[in-house]
């Protein structure tokens, strides 16, 4: 056995039969290039073309302004008309500390400067401030609604 064999059987057994049968055929591959058994050399094939992409003279379809429009409004809770009045039960949030009420069917987290004695777990209130959807909270529970006035209700 000669010493090429005996690598490759070496080789397939540390790294499984596919693998080796894989080396051992491209060695075969390699040997039967038809290089110089018979006195030939081959020579390289080249190209007399140019490598380089050709010129074009098309205009280019990519607009020229590619940064995207934001409007700067959107999600200012500044602007008129997002204030809004909820009112109901406060309860208590699934993260510690955190508020919540129900409104319309809509459960909002409650954030803000409140008075602590009228904003409370089983408090029923009327809350006058705005959503802040992009507001981020460890509470992971409903709207963000940040408060600006807190009333006991009747």
């Amino acid at each position: 056995m000669n010493t090429q064999t005996s690598r490759v059987r070496r080789i397939a057994g540390l790294t499984g039969p596919l693998v080796g049968v894989l080396m051992m055929a491209v060695l075969a591959a390699c040997g039967s290039g038809g290089g110089g058994s018979d006195g030939e050399t081959s020579t390289p094939v080249t190209s007399a073309e140019p490598t380089s992409a050709p010129e074009t003279t098309e205009e280019s379809t990519v607009p020229e302004e590619t940064t995207p429009y934001l409007d700067p409004s959107l999600g200012d809770s500044s602007k008129p008309g997002s204030s809004m009045t909820i009112s109901g039960t406060i309860e208590a949030g699934v993260e510690s500390g955190c508020l919540v009420l129900e409104f319309e069917g809509t459960v909002y987290g409650i954030f803000g400067n409140f008075d602590a004695s009228v904003v409370y777990a089983g408090a029923t209130v009327t809350l006058q401030g705005n959503v802040d959807d992009g507001m981020m909270s460890t509470c992971q529970q409903g709207t963000p609604f940040v408060v600006e006035d807190a009333r006991p209700s009747d």
